[in-house]
Protein backbone atom coordinates (compact mmCIF):
# COMPACT_ATOMS: atom_id res chain seq x y z
CA UNK A 1 0.00 0.00 0.00
CA UNK A 2 1.65 3.73 -1.00
CA UNK A 3 1.31 6.46 1.23
CA UNK A 4 -0.94 8.23 -0.86
CA UNK A 5 -3.53 5.26 -0.29
CA UNK A 6 -3.15 4.92 3.39
CA UNK A 7 -3.68 8.56 3.65
CA UNK A 8 -6.76 8.53 1.54
CA UNK A 9 -9.06 6.84 4.34
CA UNK A 10 -10.89 9.96 5.59
CA UNK A 11 -9.08 9.16 9.25
CA UNK A 12 -7.33 12.56 10.76
CA UNK A 13 -3.80 10.09 10.56
CA UNK A 14 -2.61 7.48 7.99
CA UNK A 15 -2.64 4.05 9.29
CA UNK A 16 1.26 3.66 9.40
CA UNK A 17 4.26 3.39 11.64
CA UNK A 18 7.36 3.28 12.10
CA UNK A 19 9.86 0.28 11.64
CA UNK A 20 13.35 -0.56 13.17
CA UNK A 21 14.91 -1.86 10.74
CA UNK A 22 17.43 0.44 8.63
CA UNK A 23 19.63 2.44 12.01
CA UNK A 24 20.99 4.89 9.65
CA UNK A 25 20.31 8.09 10.79
CA UNK A 26 18.54 10.87 8.21
CA UNK A 27 18.57 14.46 9.41
CA UNK A 28 15.74 16.33 7.64
CA UNK A 29 14.55 20.17 7.58
CA UNK A 30 10.90 20.48 8.04
CA UNK A 31 10.47 24.00 6.04
CA UNK A 32 6.86 25.48 6.31
CA UNK A 33 5.86 27.30 2.70
CA UNK A 34 2.16 27.42 3.99
CA UNK A 35 0.46 31.07 5.05
CA UNK A 36 -0.32 29.20 8.59
CA UNK A 37 1.13 27.53 11.22
CA UNK A 38 1.32 23.62 10.67
CA UNK A 39 2.15 20.76 13.06
CA UNK A 40 5.14 18.02 11.94
CA UNK A 41 4.07 14.56 13.65
CA UNK A 42 5.88 11.38 13.58
CA UNK A 43 4.41 7.82 13.30
CA UNK A 44 5.09 5.66 15.91
CA UNK A 45 5.59 2.23 15.39
CA UNK A 46 2.28 1.68 17.43
CA UNK A 47 0.37 3.48 14.56
CA UNK A 48 0.41 6.64 17.18
CA UNK A 49 1.15 10.44 15.75
CA UNK A 50 3.52 12.40 17.67
CA UNK A 51 3.66 16.05 17.55
CA UNK A 52 7.66 17.24 17.23
CA UNK A 53 6.77 20.55 16.81
CA UNK A 54 4.51 23.52 15.36
CA UNK A 55 6.11 25.86 12.85
CA UNK A 56 5.10 29.69 11.76
CA UNK A 57 5.11 30.45 8.46
CA UNK A 58 8.71 30.18 6.60
CA UNK A 59 9.94 29.11 10.16
CA UNK A 60 11.52 25.12 9.94
CA UNK A 61 12.35 22.34 11.93
CA UNK A 62 15.44 20.07 11.97
CA UNK A 63 15.34 16.86 12.93
CA UNK A 64 17.35 13.62 13.39
CA UNK A 65 15.11 10.43 12.06
CA UNK A 66 15.53 6.80 10.40
CA UNK A 67 14.58 5.61 6.92
CA UNK A 68 11.27 4.09 7.39
CA UNK A 69 9.98 6.66 9.90
CA UNK A 70 7.00 8.31 8.65
CA UNK A 71 5.80 11.38 9.36
CA UNK A 72 3.01 13.68 8.17
CA UNK A 73 2.19 17.62 8.67
CA UNK A 74 -1.36 19.10 9.78
CA UNK A 75 -2.57 22.88 9.54
CA UNK A 76 -2.68 24.00 13.35
CA UNK A 77 -5.78 25.22 14.00
CA UNK A 78 -8.35 22.54 12.59
CA UNK A 79 -6.09 19.27 11.60
CA UNK A 80 -6.45 20.14 7.85
CA UNK A 81 -3.89 17.38 5.70
CA UNK A 82 -0.75 18.98 4.23
CA UNK A 83 1.53 17.66 1.69
CA UNK A 84 5.42 17.11 2.36
CA UNK A 85 7.39 17.18 -1.00
CA UNK A 86 4.32 17.03 -2.84
CA UNK A 87 3.25 13.74 -1.22
CA UNK A 88 0.87 12.72 1.91
CA UNK A 89 3.62 11.01 3.84
CA UNK A 90 7.22 12.14 4.19
CA UNK A 91 9.56 8.77 4.59
CA UNK A 92 13.25 10.08 4.85
CA UNK A 93 16.11 8.16 2.90
CA UNK A 94 19.53 8.07 3.77
CA UNK A 95 22.39 9.50 1.69
CA UNK A 96 25.57 7.76 0.77
CA UNK A 97 27.27 6.26 4.14
CA UNK A 98 29.78 8.35 5.93
CA UNK A 99 28.51 11.36 4.39
CA UNK A 100 26.39 13.94 6.41
CA UNK A 101 23.54 15.87 4.84
CA UNK A 102 20.45 17.51 5.22
CA UNK A 103 17.18 16.47 3.62
CA UNK A 104 14.75 19.34 2.90
CA UNK A 105 11.26 18.94 3.69
CA UNK A 106 8.47 21.58 2.15
CA UNK A 107 5.51 21.86 3.65
CA UNK A 108 3.03 22.85 1.42
CA UNK A 109 -1.10 23.00 1.12
CA UNK A 110 -3.03 20.54 -1.10
CA UNK A 111 -5.12 21.59 -4.26
CA UNK A 112 -8.82 21.98 -2.82
CA UNK A 113 -11.96 21.89 -4.70
CA UNK A 114 -14.21 24.63 -4.33
CA UNK A 115 -16.71 23.02 -2.54
CA UNK A 116 -13.96 22.05 -0.19
CA UNK A 117 -12.59 25.41 -0.02
CA UNK A 118 -16.38 26.55 0.73
CA UNK A 119 -16.65 24.01 3.36
CA UNK A 120 -13.51 24.89 5.23
CA UNK A 121 -14.42 28.73 5.35
CA UNK A 122 -17.91 28.31 6.60
CA UNK A 123 -16.14 26.53 9.41
CA UNK A 124 -13.05 29.05 9.94
CA UNK A 125 -15.44 31.92 9.42
CA UNK A 126 -17.65 30.46 12.38
CA UNK A 127 -16.93 27.62 14.63
CA UNK A 128 -20.10 27.60 16.26
CA UNK A 129 -21.53 26.93 13.39
CA UNK A 130 -24.33 24.09 13.39
CA UNK A 131 -24.70 22.92 9.32
CA UNK A 132 -28.41 21.44 9.84
CA UNK A 133 -29.35 25.46 10.99
CA UNK A 134 -28.04 26.67 7.61
CA UNK A 135 -30.07 26.84 4.02
CA UNK A 136 -27.59 24.61 2.47
CA UNK A 137 -27.92 21.36 -0.28
CA UNK A 138 -27.15 18.25 2.46
CA UNK A 139 -24.00 17.40 1.04
CA UNK A 140 -22.61 20.34 1.99
CA UNK A 141 -23.91 19.90 5.28
CA UNK A 142 -22.10 16.49 5.78
CA UNK A 143 -18.60 18.11 4.66
CA UNK A 144 -19.23 20.31 7.36
CA UNK A 145 -20.29 18.53 9.92
CA UNK A 146 -17.03 16.02 8.79
CA UNK A 147 -15.04 19.23 9.33
CA UNK A 148 -15.86 20.19 12.54
CA UNK A 149 -15.65 15.94 13.79
CA UNK A 150 -12.30 16.11 12.60
CA UNK A 151 -11.61 19.57 14.24
CA UNK A 152 -12.44 18.31 17.07
CA UNK A 153 -10.63 15.02 17.10
CA UNK A 154 -7.53 16.42 16.19
CA UNK A 155 -7.90 19.62 18.99
CA UNK A 156 -8.41 16.18 21.29
CA UNK A 157 -5.13 14.53 19.52
CA UNK A 158 -2.97 17.45 20.06
CA UNK A 159 -3.93 18.46 24.08
CA UNK A 160 -3.40 14.88 24.52
CA UNK A 161 0.02 15.37 23.11
CA UNK A 162 1.07 18.31 25.15
CA UNK A 163 1.95 17.57 29.29
CA UNK A 164 -0.03 19.34 31.70
CA UNK A 165 1.60 22.26 33.15
CA UNK A 166 3.43 21.52 36.63
CA UNK A 167 1.73 22.74 39.46
CA UNK A 168 3.99 24.76 41.97
CA UNK A 169 2.61 25.41 45.60
CA UNK A 170 1.80 28.99 46.01
CA UNK A 171 4.47 30.68 48.09
CA UNK A 172 4.45 32.32 51.13
CA UNK A 173 5.21 35.95 50.88
CA UNK A 174 8.49 36.88 52.82
CA UNK A 175 8.28 37.96 56.13
CA UNK A 176 9.61 41.04 57.30
CA UNK A 177 11.19 41.21 60.84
Amino acid sequence: MSDEESDNDNGLFPNLGSTNTDSREVRVRFVNRCPYPVDVFWLSSEKKPTKFGTLRQKQFLDIRTYKNHPWVARRSFDGFKLKLNEKAVFWPQPGSPNVIVRTYCFITAKVLSLKEMASRSLVIQNPAIVPEDLSLPRDLQFDIRGFLDKKKEYSEIVCRSIPPPVRRPPQSPPSSQ
